[in-house]
């Protein structure tokens, strides 16, 4: 009864409750009537309670869970309301103590933590009343019936309830032990034994293992996981896993050997007790004398006190106080217990883990991960997901090691995810200082997660199948090549600080940097080249242009090295799935039949989901989304034909997967106008800072030994002695992992000076003068020491000084500096040798004070270095002498403004072969093309040209033009082939008419820049830029390889590019060579180059290729120059040769698959277009002008064009406007030309007078033209009665009310020519 144990201190309210529960007699106890009621009243007292946890301690010391809630529970359970709120009320009570005292405030305070240890021990002694076995039986009756029950049959309460027996139980295993209290051994009985047997006999740990291993009770998977834990807490796994198996002879000889150790340690120390008697006693007093022991001065050092025992311990700081060291930098302790257990506890242990192991574990680490994954469970239960991991995976190892029972947990995934989780634990560490300790063990669990997952891995390695081998090196290259996995160990020791991690958290981490590099020893050893991820410096530089060609180049490149890479990662999965090896998901739904966007929207969106499910590398989800859509969309087998075999179904997807869909925001938008620019300038500098010390992975070769070079770091050594300063508790095995690693610095790695280290040498004495010293366990310590010591002292008679170099830590350049001799780092890094003579210095002062303020391109370095008499003297050489003597503060006062460039200086002897070339060239067509091929440093045309007016060679800038020949350009051919035309210079004059001053009329370019006039020099720069590849054009043209085009060296070629769909492009082009063949025939005088125009938007992709660009080069086909757009035929070819190449580029027969698959890609691309379009934001445009379609009606009707007609210009702001420059012509009369808009209203006015030829750009809004990607142009001939023509870019047919002579004319015949020239006056003839 409670009342038997109230104290005095004690509130009435509490002792009331307590009274009004019931009472014992004998055995049996009798509840109250008003019982329960008096639960919920305490239930209320607990809630209500203060920061001091008042009522808590007061319940803890009535003892009211041992007296009252127990008895009420075993005895009274039929009353389901009173169970119930027993259970609840025993859960407060039996809660973690750190829940009771959440105040971070109050943390610190002497009186909390006594409350907080008083609470807990209140706690210990409720663990040992749980230990009863007829209440765990009573909890386990109830815990099964729920469980019986099927879930859409359990109520609310139900279903509470079973938590709050999980719970329960939880809270009862999480009080942690008390040894002192207990004053139990190894293989004697403990309280938490107690529990574990009770829980045994009552079958709670069976109800345990369903809730773990059940499917539809995966909702309590995170309760399971923490009670499970929580019962192995205290055993080890090796412990539990060899119970009751090892034979009488080997455990009879493991005992022996610890005792024979225990025996020799005695043995040293007797000898050494009797090494310190003498005859005489220590307690003689008195005043001595110390021999070879000088004081102060020169006399012998006088002793005070009673000798000891040892005269060498003689010591002068006995009075002095020991140094404290401060709270808050004492070593962190670890409260981590590990017992061994009685033989039947551990029996029954080993039956639960082997169950758990065999039916529990990969489903229930699924369940917990993806609770924790999708934020399911409470922050911080990874914790519980490591634990097991490190325990049941241990236990797996050395009972029976099975792979498949613990297959969900060895992957490289969970390397990745531990890896993830030991930086996250060690940042929390560094960052969160009031919690420092919970992420310090947390750290810890994590480590010894990733020390078994390498032991497992080296356990595998060694496998007698063959097949779990390689898996394992499978495994094994992977954590040996990321550098992240090589770099962690590393990164845990320099961060080591025994403030904020326990001592065997270093002991942990010294063995599994062992065990590591062991095995990557192990790995290296018999290969020869071993290629590994590497960190490389990222150059912060600013983003170009987004419309540079070379950026297109280079992102293009970029995105198609990460889709190949993508391709092969996914490919082996990809073929599983789509051969019904692997069953694909059946969850996915590419349709949705209520949405408000159109069908074919969703079918784009559909092909989008299944490239972004390729490209994450969801190979399963793309089929399963592949399948889906080809049964929704099953006309024009986009997703490929309903009877497709696996191998079609392979190549479709991988299709998809390497076309380019123009997703929104994939591609980064153009910029709209300046203003824009300038802010995306300013977000490139924020981005280029941001970038500094950004890391590019790469690759390089592996080298062990520099790796191991690695850990000769100051810190890491540093952690190496100070656990080394324990030796006598560290182990053999620990001790044998220092001295390794310290040898390996020595030895393989050279590093010997590193551990000249007074600390070092401290602890080599003490064990050279210990009596264990002479003991198996330290005899390789006494080898290694005494090998350093030689090693010392051998360096002193070579460096004296070296004996002040102990008392530093010293890194490589300190270490150099000892081999070879002080100052060698600076003698050895001073290469070129900089000497300024006193002269020189004068020379360089005057010349900065001359130039300092002189503005221009040129900064004040350029300009020394242009008059300085020492031409040897470097740009940088110059800046560091300017801050040696004092003339500016720093280098980068001195740099250059961001863009510039340097300054090419012109010397005598350029100038001078300026001179020569322009006297050699002046005469020639091309005066600067040559003179920038003649000159040996290149340099850029506007100084070439401003240097000559410099030098008065020239007196104008045209002077120096490019000369052409007179007609020269004008001249074109139209020759129509499927995807494009061929324009020869000579048909185009048959068609189109050429002003007196040689401008070309025809088929143009839209122009970027607004109509108006240029700048002079932009004008100049425009109109006179010669070609880089004019010197090519004169070669024999024999393809890019200098052989001659034959079937057999372009077979390759061509099924490249059949294979990327450019088969009707390969037609396109060898047709056009055939034209040209046959008119070059009957044309032998013919020498000018064909241009290759793509009217097609597939024949323009495909010119825009890279690698169609590469078969055009092989084949002869010249690229456009500066002043050229379009591809070219070179003249000079003959029939014969054009035919024979022609025949070279023949395509190769295609398959009934290939001809699927291009129609697929063409599907794709149509697509991708379309999205394109789509996503684009239409331009913001004024204009007055009618739409094309109205346009061209109305000047069919018209026929003619009226008097006075003008050029007609969109009223568009000109920063904005693309619209085509008119060229100028004359008219016959001089009279101005009407605005088209006039003629456009009135339609059907009669012109006075003949108008004169002009050309329009019809610009529209229309968002539906704007889609299409249509430019009309409209313009005049050159007779007095002229007709408007209109061109398209697609071909069109064109309709005269007026003329039957082009009634016949095919279309594509109109299309192909620059212009048709249609007359009123013809057409009123006919």
């Amino acid at each position: 009864m409670a009342s038997l144990v109230i104290q005095s201190t004690m509130s009435p309210e509490l002792v009331a409750a307590c009274n009004a529960l019931g009472y014992s007699e004998g055995n049996k106890y009798m509840k109250e009537p008003y019982c329960l009621e008096t639960i919920k009243d305490l239930i209320g007292f607990l809630r209500r309670e203060d920061d001091t946890c008042d009522v808590r301690r007061q319940l803890g010391a009535a003892q009211i869970l041992q007296n009252d809630l127990l008895p009420i529970v075993t005895q009274h359970n039929r009353s389901k309301e009173l169970f119930e709120t027993c259970i609840r009320l025993m859960v407060n009570l039996t809660q973690p103590v750190d829940l009771c005292f959440t105040k971070p405030e109050n943390k610190g305070d002497k009186i909390y933590q006594s409350y907080q240890l008083e609470v807990l021990t209140y706690q210990q002694s409720y663990k040992e009343a749980f230990s009863d076995e007829e209440f765990m039986g009573c909890l386990a009756t109830k815990l099964k019936k729920l469980l019986e029950k099927p879930w859409e049959k359990r109520r609310d309460d139900d279903t509470l309830l079973m938590e709050r027996i999980l719970i329960l139980i939880r809270n009862i295993l999480h009080v942690p032990a008390d040894p002192l209290g207990e004053k139990r051994t190894d293989d004697d009985v403990s309280i938490h034994d107690g529990v574990l047997w009770g829980m045994n006999t009552s079958g709670l740990d069976k109800l345990i293992l369903y809730i773990a291993s059940s499917e539809g009770e995966a909702n309590w998977c995170i309760h399971a996981a923490e009670i499970v834990s929580r019962m192995l807490r205290e055993q080890s796994a090796e412990h539990v896993a060899k119970a009751g198996t090892a034979t009488a002879t080997a455990e009879k000889k493991r005992e022996m050997a610890e005792l024979e150790a225990i025996r020799i340690k005695e043995r040293e120390l007797k000898k050494a007790k009797l090494k310190k008697l003498s005859s005489r006693h220590s307690r003689f007093g008195g005043t001595f004398q110390v021999k070879n022991l000088k004081s102060i001065s020169d006399y012998d050092v006088i002793y005070h006190r009673t000798l000891p025992k040892d005269v060498n311990s003689i010591s002068f700081e006995l009075d002095k106080p020991p140094a404290k060291r401060p709270k808050h930098r004492m070593p962190m302790q670890d409260s981590t217990i590990t017992r061994r257990s009685t033989l039947s506890i551990r029996m029954f242990l080993k039956d639960f883990c082997s169950l758990f192991l065999e039916n529990c574990y990969n489903p229930l680490m699924y369940n917990v991960k993806d609770h924790i994954l999708h934020q399911k469970a409470q922050e911080n239960d990874d914790s519980y997901y490591l634990w097991l991991m490190r325990f049941f995976m241990e236990f797996n190892r050395s009972h029976q090691f099975h792979v498949d029972l613990i297959s969900e947990t060895f992957s490289v995934q969970t390397f990745h995810y531990v890896q993830m989780q030991v930086i996250k634990y060690l940042e929390m560490l560094t960052v969160d200082k009031q919690e420092t300790k919970n992420w310090a063990r947390r750290l810890h669990i994590a480590l010894k997660a990733y020390r078994e997952l390498l032991m497992t891995l080296d356990t595998i390695s060694s496998h007698e199948d063959e097949t779990i081998q390689e898996s394992a090196q499978v495994v094994q290259s992977n954590v040996f090549y990321v550098i992240e996995y090589r770099e962690i160990l590393l990164t845990l020791l320099k961060n080591y600080t025994d403030i904020r991690n326990t001592r065997s958290f270093l002991i942990d981490l010294v063995d599994t940097t062992q065990l590591y590099l062991r095995m990557l020893e192990n790995y290296c050893q018999g290969k020869k080249n071993i290629m590994v991820q590497k960190k490389g410096r990222r150059k912060a530089k600013r983003r170009k242009k987004r419309n540079s060609a070379a950026n297109q180049e280079e992102a293009s490149a970029n995105r198609e090295a990460e889709l190949n890479d993508g391709w092969d990662n996914i490919a082996g999965d990809l073929s599983a799935y789509v051969q019904d090896r692997i069953d694909i998901p059946d969850n996915v739904v590419p349709f949705d039949a209520a949405s408000e966007q159109p069908v074919e929207e969703q079918r784009s969106d559909a092909m989008i989901r299944i490239q972004q499910c390729l490209h994450n590398g969801q190979a399963g989800d793309a089929v399963a989304l592949l399948r889906a859509a080809r049964e929704v969309w099953p006309d024009g087998d986009v997703f490929g034909a309903a009877d497709m075999d696996p191998e079609e179904e392979f190549m479709a997807l991988r299709e998809i997967h390497f076309t380019n869909l123009n997703v929104p925001g994939e591609e980064p938008a153009a910029p709209v106008n300046e203003l824009i620019d300038e802010m995306e300038d300013e977000d490139d500098e924020e981005e280029d800072e941001l970038q500094e010390n950004n890391q590019a992975k790469a690759e390089e070769q592996f080298h062990f030994g520099l790796y191991v070079n690695q850990f000769s770091h100051v810190d890491v050594l540093r952690n190496y002695v100070h656990l080394l300063e324990s030796y006598k508790m560290n182990g053999p095995h620990i001790n044998h992992c220092i001295v390794k690693m310290l040898h390996r610095l020595c030895v393989d790695c050279e590093k010997t000076p590193k551990l000249f280290q007074l600390s070092l040498f401290y602890i080599f004495h003490q064990l050279f003068n210990d009596h264990l010293a002479k003991t198996p366990q330290f005899k390789e310590m006494v080898r290694f020491g005494r090998f350093l010591m030689g090693k010392f002292f051998a360096e002193v008679l070579k460096n004296p000084k070296i004996f002040m170099e102990l008392l530093f830590w010293k890194d490589n350049k300190e270490v150099f500096e000892l081999s070879e001799g002080y100052g060698s780092v600076r003698r050895q890094g001073d290469m070129v040798v900089d000497e300024w003579e006193e002269s020189l210095k004068e020379e360089l002062q005057e010349l900065f004070g001359k130039f300092n303020e002189v503005e221009g391109d040129k900064d004040v370095v350029d300009h020394i270095m242009e008059h300085l008499s020492d031409e040897s003297k470097t740009r940088k050489q110059i800046c560091r002498q300017l801050v040696n003597m004092e003339l500016v503060e720093n280098i980068g006062d001195l740099k250059r403004a961001k863009g510039s460039k340097r300054a090419i200086l012109w010397r005598e002897e350029h100038i001078e072969e300026l001179k020569e070339l322009f006297g050699d060239y002046k005469d020639s067509e091309d005066v600067m093309g040559n003179i920038i091929n003649g000159m040996i440093q290149p340099r850029p045309r506007a100084q070439i040209v401003q240097k000559l007016l410099d030098l008065e060679l020239i007196s104008d800038k045209k002077e120096v033009h490019k000369k052409r020949q007179k007609g020269q350009g004008r001249r074109r051919q139209n020759k129509e082939v499927e995807g494009g035309a061929f324009i020869d210079d000579h048909e185009a004059k048959e068609g189109a008419m050429s002003d007196e001053d040689g401008s070309m009329r025809g088929f143009e370019e839209p122009m970027e820049e607004p109509i108006g006039e240029l700048p002079e020099e932009e004008s100049d720069a425009a109109s006179h830029m010669t070609s880089d590849e004019s010197s090519e054009d004169e070669e024999e043209d024999v393809g890019e390889d200098g052989e001659e085009p034959t079937k057999e060296n372009m077979k390759p070629l061509i099924e490249k590019l059949q294979k990327k769909g450019y088969r009707e492009q390969i037609l396109w082009i060898q047709e056009g060579l055939k034209v040209r063949a046959d008119d070059k025939e009957k044309d032998e005088l013919d020498e000018e180059a064909v241009p290759v125009v793509p009217l097609e938007e597939r024949s323009s992709h495909a010119i825009n290729n890279k690698l169609f660009q590469r078969f055009l080069k092989r084949i002869g086909l010249k690229p456009p120059s500066d002043q050229e757009t379009f591809w070219r035929i070179p003249g000079d070819l003959t029939p014969a040769r054009l035919k024979e190449r022609a025949e070279a580029i023949e395509p190769l027969e295609e398959t009934q698959s290939a001809k699927k698959q291009r129609g697929r890609r063409w599907m794709l691309e149509e697509m991708a277009e379309e999205k394109k379009q789509k996503t684009r934001k239409p331009r913001e445009k004024k204009t007055m002008m009618m739409n094309p379609e109205e346009a061209l009606e109305a000047v069919l009707e018209l026929g003619k064009v009226p008097d006075g007609g003008e050029d007609v210009m969109t009223k568009t702001p000109p920063a904005k406007s693309r619209v085509k420059r008119p060229l100028d012509s004359e008219s016959s009369d001089g009279s101005d030309d009407e605005p088209l808009g006039d003629l456009l209203v009135k339609k059907k006015s009669a012109p006075s007078q003949p108008a004169k030829r002009s050309r329009v750009a019809v610009n529209s809004d229309s968002e539906e033209e704007e889609m299409e990607g249509e430019t009309m142009e409209l313009g005049m001939n050159d007779d007095d009665d002229d007709v408007p023509l209109i061109t398209s870019k697609k071909p069109s047919a064109l309709v005269s009310d007026d003329s039957d002579d082009d009634d016949d004319v095919p279309v594509g015949v109109l299309v192909q020519r620059k212009r048709a020239v249609l007359s009123d006056s013809e057409s009123d003839e006919d």
